[in-house]
């Protein structure tokens, strides 16, 4: 069992660098769950109900799966902030963050914090188009 919680410490860690952790909280919460479940029934010899569990498990886990292509909180936010639909490609992200930064800009009048919010968004748009 302590292999298995250091097993699923490195996962949690691993999905919270790639900034999939909380997006898939429920979907890894719930199958970890019937497969802990579904263990437990494995130990104890009920290998009619560990079955039962690990199949439960693969159904949240395959029920709960992002649709392709559905944007993620962080990912709206940023096209909201550029002023781009969901469809923009990775030339039309560049030029919405050069005009937006010709106001937002420090020595245009604008705020660090301003030029930084748009440098991020734009970073997070052009790395999910490497994703995709």
């Amino acid at each position: 069992m302590g292999l298995a919680l250091i097993l699923a410490a490195a996962l949690a860690w691993w999905l919270h660098k790639r900034g999939e952790l909380l997006p898939n909280l429920a979907r890894l919460g719930g199958s970890g769950v019937a497969l802990l479940l579904a263990l437990k029934l494995l130990e104890g010899g009920h290998l009619l109900g560990a079955g039962a569990a690990g199949l439960a498990g693969a159904w949240w886990w395959h029920k709960r799966r992002p649709r392709a292509g559905a944007l993620r909180p962080d990912e709206a936010r940023a096209f909201a902030a550029l002023g781009l639909t969901p469809g923009a490609d990775a030339d039309a992200v560049q030029a919405a963050w050069r005009r937006a930064m010709a106001t937002a800009h420090p020595d245009a009048g604008g705020s660090d914090a301003a030029a930084s919010a748009l440098t991020a968004a734009r970073d997070l748009l052009l790395a999910r188009q490497h994703r995709h």
